[in-house]
């Protein structure tokens, strides 16, 4: 008797796990449609989502902290998690300094992720023959990063929610087109 055994590369799927998986996409691009058309409540929402988990984040680490405050370690738990809790009340009481706060990061992100990928895009020219995609993608990021930052503070309202909108929208058709490309396959 023969078994068949599906190969690791090539897993199988039915056809409920695609139309799952476009409807999938179908949400995520309307939810990144909706927060490029309102960037700044996608921004403001984005920043109260942070705002509380860390909140939460930091309340249950001091919680822990106190649990274990009879070994050394107690101590710097209190201090880590003090700060995490601090920072979430200071962004939940004052959501214009965390959106401030999280475009800083979001520059900073930018900015770092454009010159890595350009110094790994030329480092790898002799091995790869398409790495100008590389540096053409590190060039794009850096040229975001560069945009947001001359535009600092004043873009902060609205920067996070559309590059969050962006985000959805662009994962939302991968994945509707991944399903629709799957099932042509199939």
């Amino acid at each position: 008797m023969q078994t068949y055994s599906p190969s690791p590369m090539r897993p199988v799927l039915d056809r409920g796990t695609f139309r799952h998986l476009k409807s999938v996409g179908v949400i995520l691009a309307l939810i990144g449609v909706l927060a490029i058309l309102l960037p700044s409540v996608a921004t403001l929402g984005a920043e109260l989502l942070v705002a509380w988990m860390l909140t939460l984040w930091g309340a249950l680490g001091l919680w822990f902290s106190w649990a274990i405050r009879s070994v050394p370690e107690g101590r710097y738990g209190f201090v880590a998690f003090g700060l995490l809790f601090l920072v979430g009340v200071a962004f939940d009481l004052f959501p214009v300094a965390g959106i401030a706060a999280l475009t800083v990061l979001m520059i900073l992100s930018f900015l770092m992720e454009g010159i890595l990928s350009i110094l790994f895009a030329l480092r790898s020219s002799a091995h790869v023959s398409n790495w100008g995609w590389l540096v053409f993608s590190g060039l794009c990021s850096f040229a975001a990063g560069v945009v947001i930052l001359f535009g600092w503070p004043w873009t902060a309202s609205w920067t996070l929610g559309l590059m969050l909108g962006l985000n959805f929208l662009s994962t939302g058709l991968a994945l509707v087109m991944l399903a629709r490309r799957a099932r042509v396959a199939n």
